[in-house]
């Protein structure tokens, strides 16, 4: 594991740095656009823009890494994104913000399937949970110093914006230094939506609302905090806040579903998480410390439903279809994120603040009835057979469900396949698709 380690440092050296210059962002553009005058449905199609150049980066990227390779791609996706950090300091007006967005979006993207794919290859079965677990805790404390940062400005001023340039391009340089050799690399195979319906409907429907409502959490956030009144540095804990319940409630709530019925753990989780925001839509500004608290164990419930939901698709599934399916179940997180945050803007603009974690809540209490009723036609996975939680970041595109140990090991054991399918497609998935 050590050794594992040392070959890795660039690369988390690489993410580190940008996660932290894409808190910063996600902060600041929402102060700068707030201090502009834009509406809030000019600010969530602006922001909105990112998740589109992810979901566009996750499909278009992989084919690209795949024929020029990884230290190139990354260099010049790097580039990219520096230089379009620095275009908002140039072009004032909303629409070319939206197109820096997605510009921006697209970078992070192919520089994620950079960083996701090359650990692939340097972890082993023994290593790669455990390699998996250290990408997360990086990605979300990365994102988490960087919203921290955010506080110290003002929003207008040029320093962070310029930071967050400096940051960025100094990520591609472990990169570019680094002694390993990079790794070949494939593009993940994708189903197609029928398919994915039939494997698990509760999985696609749960990864697309979560895909709107993390959306919703880090496109308006902070726009959502200026408007009740939040200063600068207040509204940067505030967003830094969901990094704390992450922190804090993914790996129990993780543990507890590989336990019990995932699905009943998957509904609690659903369950608690409309409550904190319900119990958030009532808090101002005067209740700041109790702001921090709901919002902590919001973010911890809310942002553990996308490995969960990843999970859960792979209890039904034999290990050989794991990437492919999970894949393409990402992908659908990125057609949810693309609408969400214009979705929450328009109802603020059209109802007012209050609105916002209202209509977050009821998009989870959405979720719970329909996983009530998925769980009313399908038959619960006995606790033995389920798969173990592969905890995947927010932030994961496609190539990082390929960190499953369980797809390697059915690649070095084919034989092993039929039984695998034989034991689970036959038991489950057979009887769902009857009913």
């Amino acid at each position: 594991m050590i050794r594992s380690l040392l070959s890795t440092w660039p690369l988390f050296f690489g993410l580190a740095l940008i996660m932290i210059g894409n808190g910063i962002q996600i902060v600041l553009l929402g102060l700068r656009a707030s201090a502009s005058g834009y509406s809030n449905l000019i600010t969530g199609i602006m922001m909105g823009g990112y998740f589109l150049g992810i979901f566009i980066g996750s499909m278009v990227v992989p084919n690209t890494l795949s024929k020029v390779g990884h230290i190139r791609t990354f260099g010049a996706l790097a580039a990219i994104a520096s230089a379009s950090i620095l275009m908002h300091l140039i072009l004032s007006d909303a629409v070319s913000w939206s197109f820096l967005r997605v510009f921006t979006g697209f970078c992070y993207a192919g520089m994620y399937i950079v960083v996701e794919s090359w650990l692939n290859e340097k972890a082993t079965n023994e290593t790669r949970g455990q390699i998996l677990s250290i990408y997360m805790i990086i990605t979300m404390t990365g994102l988490g110093v960087g919203q921290l940062i955010s506080g110290f400005d003002d929003g207008i001023s040029y320093n962070l914006f310029l930071i967050a340039s400096v940051l960025i391009s100094l990520a591609v340089v472990p990169i570019l230094i680094t002694a390993s050799k990079a790794p070949d690399f494939e593009a993940p195979e994708m189903i197609s939506i029928h398919r994915l319906i039939q494997i698990s409907p509760l999985a696609l429907v749960g990864l697309f609302v979560t895909g709107i409502v993390v959306a919703m959490l880090f496109g308006i956030g902070s726009i959502y905090a200026k408007n009740i009144g939040l200063n600068t540095l207040q509204t940067s804990l505030f967003m830094a806040s969901t990094t704390v319940g992450v922190f804090c409630l993914q790996y129990p709530l993780g543990k507890i579903s590989d336990k019990f019925d995932r699905r009943a753990v998957i509904l609690g989780i659903c369950l608690s998480a409309a409550i904190f925001a319900l119990v958030l839509s009532l808090l101002e500004k005067n209740n700041f410390i109790f702001l921090l608290l709901f919002m902590s164990l919001y973010g911890g419930t809310s942002l553990a439903l996308y490995s969960l939901f990843i999970a859960h698709a792979n209890d039904y599934l034999p290990p050989s279809q794991m990437v492919s399916t999970s894949s393409s179940l990402v992908m659908v997180n990125g057609i949810g994120a693309v609408i969400g945050a214009p979705i929450v803007a328009a109802s603020m603009d059209l109802l007012g603040n209050w609105s916002y974690f209202i209509l977050i809540g009821i998009f989870h209490i959405g979720l719970a009835l329909f996983i009530g009723y998925r769980m009313s036609v399908r038959p619960s996975i006995p606790t033995e057979a389920q798969g173990p939680l592969v905890l995947l970041p927010e932030t994961a595109t496609a190539t990082a469900v390929s960190l499953n140990p369980e797809a390697e090991w059915v690649e070095t054991n084919p034989d092993m396949n039929t039984e695998a399918n034989s034991l689970q497609n036959n038991r489950y998935f057979q009887k769902d698709i009857n009913q």
